[in-house]
């Protein structure tokens, strides 16, 4: 079981399923047949990305959490590349997001709640990065990102939830209560999409905590050689 939650065997099945994916999305679902036609198949990489930095964001909420009940420091390690993972990923959904933007409305940004709380938390958790950056005692610049990264998981829902709250909103529900659906071939190349771009910040958010926590023993080494 640890080799199949590794971080190769997890790059290994979210690269298949992305592949799988987009072959779907361009060959086996239909073109949209709104005024977006073609460039309607962003959707099938721009939504799963969305998804995967707000469930980034969410594995550091319960990081932070799990800090500040321990003071273990391995949480503040998982902390804090799910945050640097999930700013990757959010990167990619505002570019993603324009390009989608332009296509289907004729202007690379509005000021819409969901793109709005989505910037806000981009902000948020760049501000996480400049706290980490002024406090350099460890236990205290962990405990001080943790309370932040809680209260910056506040802006995280209600960007999930913009378009239920202020339906007048550019953004469609598409996939839940009072979504427009998806016809059959367009769900399941959409699923498939989902799961390999969760798959992949799993790995990712992986790959880098093992990096951290190699960091911290060759540090721990150097200062039991040194003493």
């Amino acid at each position: 079981m640890k080799k199949l939650l590794s971080a190769p065997a997890l790059f290994a099945v979210a690269g298949v399923l992305l592949i799988v994916g987009v072959v779907l999305a361009f060959w086996y679902s239909p073109v949209d047949a709104s005024s977006m036609g073609f460039s309607q198949k962003i959707l099938y990489y721009h939504a799963p990305i969305a998804a995967a930095a707000l469930v980034a964001y969410g594995v550091a909420f319960v990081a932070a959490i799990a800090y500040l009940r321990t003071q273990d420091l391995k949480w503040d390690r998982l902390g804090f590349v799910s945050v640097r993972i999930g700013l990757v990923f959010s990167v990619l959904v505002m570019i993603t997001g324009m390009i989608w933007g332009k296509a289907a409305w004729g202007t690379w940004w509005a000021w819409e709640p969901r793109l709005t709380t989505f910037l806000l938390a981009c902000f948020l958790y760049a501000a996480y990065w400049v706290l980490r950056s002024v406090v350099d005692e460890e236990q205290r610049r962990a405990t001080y990102a943790a309370v932040f990264a809680v209260i910056a998981f506040i802006d995280v829902p209600i960007t999930f939830f913009a378009t239920r709250f202020l339906p007048e909103g550019l953004h469609p529900v598409v996939v839940g209560p009072g979504g427009g659906g998806m016809e059959g071939s367009m769900a399941v190349s959409f699923g498939i999409c989902m799961i390999g771009m969760l798959v992949l910040m799993a790995a990712m958010i992986v790959r880098d905590l093992e990096i951290e926590l190699i960091k911290d023993r060759v540090t721990d080494l150097k200062t039991s050689l040194g003493g």
